[in-house]
């Protein structure tokens, strides 16, 4: 990465690039000292904000920083480059936003996702009954991806049976670059998974139960049912949303944990204390990387004169690495307090899953480390996503433990 003084503020920045991958907190650092708000030259050109405060203000300031998606405008939407699907409530702003997200909230709320608590508890108790007895298992394949996406399947009312299918499209589709054959497959999967998804809303209307698509097909907006393209859009956001930032989460977690043994028994003496530790790996790891906004008039920002038009990407990572923000950014503290991270955002367009993430995380961590508690990762057979762009991932990471007995669960995998 190449970096010009910070009048002309011209870097070379791809969020999608091994380089970036591989160096994000660095290249973070140097920028947010030398270029705060620097310009990148990358997908037509864009800005990067990389500084806590002017972060948090520009994501609070939906009337000059838009969400707004509208394919074939300026308004691009939340992703760099620009995604070719939308999705609905995140790609609009007030007061279009504020209907949709009405209807949404009472099914994320605190107390929503505290519900599902025994729920989860029985499949993770039989996703660990599944591998514990061997000593080893992969946990991403069976444990990471498996639990947010039975999760988001169940609530969505989508047929379980198919839920690796949704967590398949779901990780693939960001990991994977766009020219690649596994990202052409990945879109295939996707549409297989669309698919499924508009069978049930057709059958959730002729016979509605009590899942968030059936809530969806008798509600209206602004008094008018919602469209099928707008469900669509709903449904997708949902779906790649409880899947792989979830999961992601997981993975980083227990590589670290088990890079330091000490901090695992740490916790493992004291379930009260994971909440907290949540946090500090949503700060440190920050699964979902950065999302971008379009600027709707000409404004001074930041010391910056920004145009009608610009697209700005807001980088929730390199805000979390604010020194002004955070003492010791670049240490992990399990129990940092207080924790202001960017990591579900800031403002009206706070993650609306970030209730349920925290209770799947709990809850997950707490009965690996009272299952598993010596697990061991293989680091040499790990492998992070190549490619982070949004979401800060992993593909493969393979454990080893002492065999402990099968406990029984209501669930069946």
């Amino acid at each position: 990465m190449s970096v010009s003084t910070p009048s002309k503020i011209a870097i070379s920045y791809d969020h999608h690039s091994p380089e970036y991958a591989g160096r994000w907190r660095e290249l973070h650092d140097q920028m947010r000292t030398r270029c705060p708000v620097a310009r990148s030259d990358s997908y037509d050109g864009f800005y990067v904000l990389t500084r806590y405060e002017d972060v948090a203000a520009a994501i609070k300031d939906d009337a000059t920083f838009a969400s707004l998606h509208q394919p074939g405008t300026a308004y691009q939407g939340i992703i760099i480059p620009e995604s070719p699907t939308v999705s609905t409530p995140i790609e609009l702003d007030p007061p279009e936003f504020t209907a949709y997200r009405k209807l949404l909230n009472p099914w994320f709320s605190p107390g929503a996702a505290a519900a599902w608590s025994p729920w989860l508890k029985d499949v993770t108790t039989a996703l660990i009954d599944a591998f514990i007895e061997r000593g080893s298992c992969e946990l991403i394949d069976e444990f990471a991806s498996p639990l947010p996406a039975m999760l988001t399947a169940k609530l969505l009312g989508l047929p379980m049976q198919d839920w690796r299918l949704y967590s398949t499209s779901a990780h693939d589709i960001v990991r994977f670059p766009p020219d690649s054959p596994e990202f052409e497959q990945a879109v295939v999967d996707l549409l297989a998974v669309l698919a499924k998804y508009m069978e049930t809303v057709a059958r959730c209307r002729e016979t509605p139960g009590d899942d968030l698509i059936s809530s969806w097909v008798q509600a209206t907006v602004n008094g008018e049912p919602i469209p099928d393209q707008t469900l669509m859009e709903m449904g997708t956001l949902v779906i790649a949303g409880g899947n792989d930032t979830t999961t992601a989460l997981f993975g980083n977690a227990f590589v670290w944990l088990s890079q330091h043994p000490d901090q695992r028994a740490w916790l493992g003496e004291d379930f009260a204390r994971i909440p907290a530790a949540c946090e500090e790996f949503l700060r440190y790891f920050t699964p979902t990387q950065a999302l971008a906004r379009t600027v709707t008039r000409d404004v001074e920002f930041a010391g910056h004169s920004f145009r009608a038009g610009d697209r700005v990407l807001l980088s929730f990572a390199a805000a979390n690495f604010d020194p002004t923000a955070f003492d010791d950014p670049h240490t992990v503290k399990l129990d940092r307090f207080p924790n202001k991270h960017t990591a579900f955002g800031l403002g009206l367009h706070r993650c609306i899953g970030s209730n349920f993430t925290r209770n799947e995380f709990r809850i997950g961590l707490e009965q690996i480390l009272r299952r598993l508690p010596d697990f061991h990762v293989d680091d040499a057979a790990s492998s992070a996503y190549g490619r982070i762009g949004t979401v800060n991932g992993w593909n493969h990471v393979p454990a080893t433990f002492t065999p402990g007995p099968v406990e029984g669960s209501d669930f069946t995998l």
